[in-house]
C-alpha cells in the first residue's frame, strides 16, 4: 500500500496531499533563492547574483499569493504600525526637497524589505528553515570578516592591534563589527537552544572568529551596546551573565586605555558639530521632514551646510567636519520623516518589543522564550548602535527585517499557542 505524501505547511496554509512541484517549488527552491540573497549581503561586489535572487523570490511570492489566497502574513502585530510608517513616508513626497531620491530610498529602503519580510514569514516557518537561515548568517559573515582580515593583516602587513580598515572598501568597518556581534548574538542563541557535539564544537569555533572580527574592528558605538545586549540575552541566567558582563567590563578597559580612547576632543566636537546641525534642520521641517532620502541632509543643493555651521554655539563648534548624515538613526528619522514620522517608527519598535515579552514569558516553549531575548537584544543593540551611527544601509536594514519577520511567524501561525518552535510547525522538506 502506497503511503501517502505528508502535509506540506506554508505560510499559514497546509497542504495535505501536495504535488511534488508544490514541494520542489515552495519548500526548496523560494528556500534556497532567499538564502543565497542572504548569504551575500556580507559581499558588496555580488549585486547581480543578489538581485535576480531576490527579485525571483518576489516573483514566486506573489505566484503564491495568487493561487493560495493566503494572506495571513499580512495579519501580523507589524502590519499597522508598518504600513502607517510608509504610508507617512510616502506622504512626505510631496513636500520631499529632493522627489527622486525620496522615492528611490522608499523603494530600496522599505518597501524592499518588507517583502523580504513576507518571504521570510511565509516560507520560513519551521525549526529546521531558522536555524540554517542563522547558520547561513553566521558563515556568510564570517567569510567576510575573515577575508578582510587577510587583506588587512596579512597583505598589508598591518600590525594586530592596529584598527582594520580597508581602503576604498564597499562594506564600511562599522557595519562589519555590526553583522559579526549580530552573527555572534545567532550563535550563542544555537548554543543554548541546543545543538549535536559536532554542531556545538562549530558553533563554538564560529564564535570566537566572529568576536575576534569585532575586535578588530574596534568600534566604540559596539563596545558601548554590548553591556545591553548581554542583559537581553543571559538574563535568564544570571552565572553565565555575570561571567559575560565582566568580560565586558575587562574588554572596556582594554580597549579604552590601549586601542581607542574615548579622551578625543575633536571627536567630540565633530559630533556634536553634526548634531546640532542636524537639530536646526529638523526645526526647519519639524512635522513633515524633508523626504525619506537619506542623501537629502548631506546635500548641499538642498541644505545650507554653512549657514547651519554658524549657528552652532562656539563652544562645540567645529569649522572643518563635513556633514555628509546626521549620524546617529533617532535624528536621521526625525529628518526624513518629521516628529510624526519619528513617532510612528518608534510604535514599529514598541511593536517588536512587545512581541519580544511576549514570547519570553512563554511558559510552554523554552526555544521561543531565548528567541524572543535574541530579538531583544538584536533591538537594543540597533537602539544604542544607531545613537552614534547610520544604521538605514542595505547591510544592517537586511537583519532588522529578519528579526522582525522571525518573532512574525510566531504571531502568524493559526491555531498555534505555542509560536514557531512547536513540534507541529515543523516542516517536512523532504
Amino acid at each position: 500500500m502506497q503511503q501517502s505524501a505528508a502535509p506540506l505547511r506554508i505560510g499559514g496554509i497546509s497542504l495535505a496531499q501536495p504535488q511534488k512541484w508544490e514541494r520542489i517549488l515552495w519548500a526548496r527552491v523560494v528556500p534556497f533563492f532567499v538564502l543565497l540573497y542572504i548569504a551575500l549581503n556580507p559581499f558588496p561586489h555580488t549585486t547581480t547574483i543578489r538581485e535576480v535572487s531576490y527579485y525571483t523570490a518576489v516573483a514566486l511570492l506573489l505566484v503564491y499569493f495568487l493561487r493560495y489566497r493566503d494572506w495571513s502574513a499580512f495579519t501580523t502585530p507589524f502590519a499597522l504600525p508598518v504600513v502607517l510608517f510608509t504610508g507617512w513616508a510616502c506622504v512626505g513626497l510631496f513636500w520631499a526637497l529632493d522627489f527622486g531620491a525620496s522615492l528611490h530610498d522608499i523603494r530600496t529602503h522599505l518597501l524592499k524589505y518588507i517583502l523580504l519580510f513576507l518571504l521570510v514569514t511565509v516560507f520560513f516557518n519551521s525549526r529546521a528553515k531558522i536555524r540554517l537561515l542563522f547558520w547561513v548568517i553566521i558563515v556568510s559573515v564570517l567569510i567576510s570578516g575573515f577575508n578582510d582580515m587577510y587583506f588587512f593583516y596579512v597583505v598589508n602587513k598591518n600590525t594586530f592591534l592596529t584598527r582594520m580598515c580597508i581602503a576604498n572598501h564597499q562594506l564600511p568597518v562599522g557595519p562589519l563589527g555590526f553583522m559579526a556581534l549580530f552573527a555572534a548574538m545567532l550563535a550563542v542563541y544555537l548554543l543554548r537552544i541546543g545543538e549535536s557535539p559536532l554542531g556545538k564544537y562549530a558553533l563554538s569555533s564560529c564564535l570566537v572568529g566572529l568576536l575576534l572580527i569585532l575586535f578588530v574592528t574596534q568600534m566604540r558605538s559596539l563596545m558601548v551596546a554590548l553591556p545591553f545586549v548581554a542583559v537581553a540575552l543571559f538574563w535568564d541566567n544570571k552565572k553565565i551573565l555575570v561571567a559575560v558582563m565582566l568580560t565586558v567590563v575587562l574588554s572596556f578597559f582594554g580597549f579604552f586605555t590601549k586601542l581607542r580612547s574615548l579622551d578625543n576632543v575633536g571627536s567630540y566636537t565633530d559630533r556634536l558639530t553634526i548634531n546640532y546641525m542636524s537639530l536646526l534642520m529638523i526645526k526647519e521641517h519639524p512635522i513633515i521632514g524633508m523626504g525619506f532620502s537619506m542623501e537629502t541632509p548631506g546635500d548641499s543643493r538642498f541644505v545650507d551646510h554653512e549657514k547651519l555651521r554658524g549657528q552652532v554655539p562656539i563652544a562645540i563648534k567645529n569649522d572643518v567636519v563635513e556633514y555628509t548624515s546626521p549620524h546617529n538613526m533617532w535624528i536621521g528619522l526625525a529628518i526624513q520623516t518629521g516628529v510624526i514620522g519619528l513617532l510612528l517608527f518608534l510604535a514599529v519598535w514598541a511593536t517588536g518589543i512587545r512581541m519580544c515579552i511576549k514570547l519570553i514569558r512563554d511558559a510552554v516553549s523554552p526555544e521561543n522564550r531565548l528567541l524572543g531575548q535574541l530579538v531583544l537584544s538584536v533591538i537594543l543593540l540597533f537602539s544604542v548602535y544607531g545613537l552614534f551611527n547610520v544604521v538605514f544601509m542595505h547591510f544592517l536594514e537586511l537583519l532588522l527585517y529578519l528579526s522582525f519577520a522571525i518573532i512574525s511567524g510566531n504571531s502568524t501561525q493559526p491555531g498555534n499557542s505555542t509560536g514557531l518552535f512547536s513540534a507541529k510547525n515543523v516542516l517536512d522538506v523532504s
